[in-house]
């Protein structure tokens, strides 16, 4: 089994590079469930695993993590599975299977792994997955924010979005260059993913030392993609194939000041991955930091009405993070 994971921002195509990749016939791209990011970060939390305690503690946190209707898989995973997919303490075991499980139910032999903030955890991945190799995927941040701001999951507004797009490309590029000197990194726009789809996925695959499969560009056609669509708003474009125009939308959406914002925080990192800013150096440093903090103050809505799946995740995570054994 090979192992791929996808550096991406939220609101930046993470889903759609996914189920392209899921929709080739060796490969399975799971709707996230986010499952890694969690485990991985609050290991300590959970001491010693090769306590019996400890360890079915962890099991029954992930298995309620799992079995949340947000993503829909087609194994079912209950703790009687999750015991028997490692011995007691292997954490790295269990998680592979975990993946290879799915991969293995839908027919495939290697997994494409979509989850948040990549970075967070990427020494434990590189430890422990040695093999495994990493797409970088970057949108526009202008667009990345106004989908961010149109989201009903996410919090802010389009400077909520900038900040988070600016965090996560500063942590992504320093672990890319890393990433690339050791040929296990491969840069990929969304933009270019939407207008050259073809030409963009036989770069992956290239990359993946795997062969073209044409049905990745049909991957909408799949019934569980179909599934997944229906259940998640945030994902509903997934059934609809692909939409090559769906870039520069900000330049019609978002005003001159929301841009202006975008700009001012995302600059520099823009100018590393070619995104040519509409205002220049000069005319973003003279707009005024109090004009792009009123509008953040104005963005912070109250808590959404996110559906009950994202509630249930996110809840599920948390736990993760609240966890003190004795």
């Amino acid at each position: 089994m090979s192992m791929f994971f996808l550096m991406c921002s939220e609101r930046a195509g993470s889903n759609l590079i996914t189920k392209m990749v899921n929709a080739h016939s060796d490969v399975c791209g799971p709707s996230t469930k986010h499952i890694i990011n969690p485990v991985v970060r609050n290991l300590f939390r959970y001491k010693d695993l090769s306590k019996e305690h400890n360890w079915v503690e962890l099991l029954t946190d992930i298995e309620r993590l799992i079995n949340v209707n947000f993503s829909i898989w087609k194994t079912h995973i209950d703790m009687a599975r999750l015991k028997r997919l490692a011995p007691q303490g292997d954490i790295v075991s269990l998680l592979e299977n975990l993946f290879m499980e799915e991969a293995k139910a839908n027919g495939k032999k290697h997994v494409f792994i979509k989850e948040n903030h990549l970075y967070e955890f990427l020494s434990f991945l590189l430890i422990n997955f040695p093999n495994a190799k990493y797409i970088y995927q970057v949108r526009d941040p202008r667009d990345m924010a106004l989908s961010w701001k149109k989201s009903k999951i996410h919090k802010g507004g389009v400077i909520a979005g900038a900040r988070q797009w600016k965090k996560d490309q500063i942590n992504f590029l320093k672990d890319f260059t890393a990433l690339q000197a050791i040929n296990k990194g491969l840069l990929i726009k969304y933009e270019d993913l939407i207008s050259n789809s073809e030409k963009e996925l036989r770069r992956v695959c290239q990359f993946s030392g795997l062969k073209f499969d044409n049905n990745m560009l049909n991957y909408h056609h799949d019934d569980l993609t179909k599934v997944n669509a229906n259940n998640n708003d945030a994902w509903s474009n997934l059934s609809k194939g692909i939409i090559n125009n769906n870039k520069e939308k900000f330049k019609e959406e978002l005003n001159k000041e929301e841009i202006q914002c975008i700009e001012k925080i995302c600059y520099r990192e823009m100018r590393v991955l070619n995104y040519t800013p509409l205002y220049s150096e000069e005319e973003l440093e003279s707009f005024a930091e109090e004009k792009l903090i009123n509008l953040e103050k104005e963005e912070l809505p109250p808590n959404r009405d996110n559906n009950s799946g994202v509630r249930k995740n996110i809840d599920a995570k948390r736990v993760f993070y609240q966890k003190l054994l004795p």
